[in-house]
């Protein structure tokens, strides 16, 4: 099977191997399956911090075409310019720069599969029109909150472009946004297309810290002993709202002094949030540690005593599954699906608003309670072990659907409509 996909992401979403391995996975697991894939994408995504080289996974072919920026002027910008060059890249220019070079792979090419990958990829396969079976894949969703108001929907044209996207299959993740309600309130053709499915992990090597291997892992990270870690890993976006872990930091301190937030991840966000805990005078107590390479995070729950999911639109990504894998109590916000993994009490503290003053008594309660961390660390390790499902069962269940799709299907010839 030749499967054409159409992405404006880079392979992983931060530098070195960092961020989610979703992408990665999905690509490694249809080379490893005997197909082909040919991956069209601009030379520095929508989620790049600097260029690279792809990374070299077996059955895949990288098609990359430059995507034209006014930042490369060289002329100083204001950010609000920034932004709306950013903007009209990836909601106009690629669509139309992908659609052109996948028109070029389908003249020159046998394809048998569409693969539309996130919004800016739904959106060039719109374009496209390719009569091929088609599925759509989004990593989750920011439209929920824009459901209600009419004005919001407007201004997430893209998004809600794509979602609208004829496809045979829908796969959307489970990661707390809602996606299920929102890509069936949006499209109503999507029905029994639609399969809503979190993300696989790597359970054999996610797991508890041996005791003997924590005072060493806390060491490399120069961690002191008598640190009590709080960590929160993630893109630092805006929307993840990791500056309530920061504005609740002065209260905990008031109660657990040796506090330390531990900041895993990178992004736009940071020197904003970096500022904020100067201006909060708890610059010494918040480590930024960066990107950091995907395998390794788990290295930083072994240090950790405890994990923080601040953000109201999407907790239940891979930080958090890892997290529960890895037996650390969890402190979260009751926000999309967030409670039907952690239940309050049980696998986790659930909290009713995200405001840092409920962060920061959350904290303070457990910290000061080592039976009640160890027993919420135990529910969640439970949960995870019982419901969660590797990379390679998730993977096989969506390729054992395309490769069915794909059977089912009249052997599509090349062109487009």
């Amino acid at each position: 099977m030749h499967v054409l996909m159409l992405c404006a992401l880079e392979v992983w979403a931060l530098p070195g191997r960092g961020g989610a391995p979703t992408l990665y996975r999905t690509l490694r697991a249809y080379g490893e399956r005997g197909h082909r894939v040919t991956y069209i994408a601009p030379t520095v995504g929508a989620n790049a911090f600097s260029p690279g080289p792809p990374p070299d996974i077996a059955g895949v072919t990288f098609e990359r075409f430059h995507l034209p920026s006014l930042q490369e002027s060289r002329l100083p910008l204001p950010q609000l310019l920034k932004k709306a060059d950013q903007k009209l890249r990836f909601a106009f220019l690629y669509p139309f720069l992908a659609a052109r070079r996948a028109r070029g792979v389908l003249e020159r090419e046998q394809v048998d599969l569409l693969y539309a990958y996130e919004v800016h990829g739904a959106l060039a396969a719109r374009l496209l029109r390719a009569e091929l079976p088609t599925v759509a894949r989004f990593q989750g969703t920011v439209m929920y909150p824009a459901l209600a108001s009419p004005l919001a929907r407007l201004r997430m044209y893209e998004e809600l472009l794509a979602l609208r996207l004829p496809a045979d299959i829908y796969i959307m993740t489970n990661d707390g946004t809602r996606g299920d309600e929102v890509l069936r309130r949006v499209n109503s053709a999507a029905g029994q297309k639609l399969r809503f499915w979190r993300n696989g992990l790597d359970l054999d090597r996610l797991g508890p810290a041996e005791a003997s291997e924590r005072p060493a892992k806390r060491a490399a990270f120069n961690l002191a002993d008598e640190d009590f870690v709080l960590l929160t890993a993630s893109r630092l976006a805006a929307w993840k709202r990791v500056d309530r872990a920061i504005a609740a930091l002065p209260r905990i301190l008031r109660g657990v002094p040796n506090a330390l937030l531990l900041v895993v991840g990178d992004g736009e966000e940071r020197a904003s949030l970096e500022q904020q805990a100067r201006a909060l005078n708890v610059v010494e107590r918040v480590r930024f540690a960066g990107a950091v390479p995907q395998e390794r995070v788990v290295d930083y729950m072994h240090a950790a005593d405890l994990f923080l999911a601040p953000a109201d639109l999407s907790n239940v990504g891979n930080p958090l599954l890892e997290a529960m894998t890895c037996g650390l109590p969890i402190i979260t916000v009751d926000a999309g699906a967030t409670g039907e993994l952690i239940r309050d009490g049980n696998t986790g503290r659930l909290l009713a608003t995200g405001a840092p003053e409920a962060i920061a008594d959350a904290v303070v309660a457990l910290a000061e309670d080592d039976e009640e961390r160890g027993r919420l660390g135990a529910g969640a390790r439970h949960y995870a072990e019982s419901e969660f499902w590797t990379w390679e069962a998730r993977l096989a269940a969506e390729l054992d659907e395309v490769e069915r799709l794909v059977s089912q299907t009249a052997q599509p010839v090349a062109g487009s409509r």
